[in-house]
């Protein structure tokens, strides 16, 4: 599709938000409280490799192990990237102002759609997950992380037995079965959502991928 023209250049800028450099294992291990110096010191040398990796291939080791997470962040980066530094805009409308106005309702739609498909960048949190992590920690000090000291004698034996152990889990515990089954109730609302975000997502990509230049 034709492009029309914007009147001005906006100054093309960003904070590289996807870059390895910025990602939580690299802003882990520069604390010096968390990690010892030889960790931190191969986190840097593992950055650097992604680094050369994407710019020898056009990606990284890194991008490929949780490719669906790279690509969910790195879509409304480049959307946002293209919304704030393009030139022109496709030919949406007569009048060029509100051509351009347009094509940036479309793009923020897009941006919003991807963000919310993804956990890490989604506006919609789960309310219990507080309160579900700290049951979880004051569980596992009771009875274990796999709540081995609520296994019976029975069980104990069996396992002897065929070398297989017995995990139980919070539900199991009635003062954390509540907390337990509402977190897990909001997750499963949230995946659905999350998903419902990203197939309108992907429908409004594969409307718009042929516009997606400048």
């Amino acid at each position: 599709m034709e492009k029309v023209k914007k009147a001005t250049k906006e100054k093309r800028r960003g904070s590289f938000p996807n870059s390895v450099w910025n990602r939580e294992r690299m802003k882990t291990s520069a604390r010096l409280s968390d990690f010892p110096l030889w960790e931190r010191i191969r986190g840097f040398g593992q950055n650097i490799v992604w680094s050369m990796q994407r710019i020898k291939r056009g990606y990284s080791d890194y991008d490929v192990w949780s490719m669906d997470r790279y690509l969910q962040r790195l879509i409304p980066d480049m959307l946002l990237n293209l919304k704030k530094n393009r030139h022109g805009s496709p030919h949406l409308d007569e009048d060029d102002d509100a051509c351009h106005a347009k094509w940036d309702k479309i793009l923020n739609k897009m941006i919003f759609l991807w963000r919310e498909s993804n956990e890490e960048t989604c506006s919609k949190k789960n309310p219990y997950e507080e309160e579900d992590f700290r049951c979880f920690e004051e569980f596992e000090k009771k009875y274990g992380t796999w709540g081995e000291k609520l296994r019976t004698k029975k069980e104990i034996s069996e396992e002897k037995k065929t070398g297989l152990s017995t995990m139980h889990f919070m539900d199991e515990v009635p003062e954390y079965k509540d907390i337990y089954e509402k977190y897990r109730a909001e997750q499963e609302r949230l995946e659905k959502y999350h998903h419902k975000c990203w197939s309108e997502a992907m429908d409004m990509l594969k409307e718009w991928y042929w516009d997606l230049w400048d």
